[in-house]
């Protein structure tokens, strides 16, 4: 089911007796939201809403939401894939010309645990690293098995790893994340980080 499946068309589905009965006039009544847009809700009114629809996308559908803040997760990425190669994430993200990756790669087929961390608002990605937990780093590469484990965004904020191993063709260095819409992308590690943003870390 994508994520624009309309909540209206999810309320159809009672076939299978107890899915979105507790709330099936709400969402007769919110037609024309997705899914998507009832989870970056965080007003009152929508707050049981919000829990019931994650629910049953992760009972129902199958779709896992994001891990909180401090929960241990795993993730599995093979190292050594064609389209996990850091060049090769360049160019799937939508950039081109002369990148350079300068960082440690992940070498083979591995799982780890990770956790997501916050670091509050820092003027730059070196404050970050000083504000995050434990002393393990993250190989980049690692956001592609994020995004493959969690494919549903919450809406909450990006999820980052704070390896800049990547250099723009002018010499600016980035690091990989997750947008709040679900998209891979770059950033410069010289911008100011937001204080809502969530980075994928090692488990200690």
């Amino acid at each position: 089911m994508s994520n624009q499946t309309n909540l209206s068309e999810l309320a159809t589905r009672r076939q299978s007796g107890h899915l979105f009965d507790s709330v099936e006039q709400q969402l007769l009544d919110l037609p024309r939201l997705t899914v998507q847009e009832i989870v970056k809700r965080g007003t009152s009114r929508y707050q049981k809403l919000h829990q019931q629809v994650v629910d049953t996308l992760v009972t129902e559908f199958g779709i896992p939401v994001y891990p909180n803040v401090g929960e241990i997760f795993e993730l599995t990425l093979d190292g050594d894939a064609p389209e996990n190669q850091p060049l090769q994430m360049v160019r799937d993200f939508g950039y081109t010309g002369k990148w350079q990756h300068n960082g440690p790669k992940v070498k083979g087929k591995q799982t780890r645990r990770f956790k997501l961390a916050q670091a509050g608002y820092q003027p730059n990605l070196d404050g970050v690293k000083s504000a995050l937990p434990g002393s393990g780093s993250v190989e980049g590469q690692w956001i592609k098995a994020f995004k493959a484990a969690y494919p549903q965004p919450d809406g909450e904020g990006l999820i980052g790893i704070a390896d800049a191993s990547w250099v723009y063709p002018f010499g600016s260095a980035c690091f990989p994340v997750v947008n709040s819409d679900g998209g891979l992308d770059f950033i410069w590690a010289g911008l100011d980080q937001g204080g809502r943003w969530r980075w994928l870390v090692p488990a200690e």
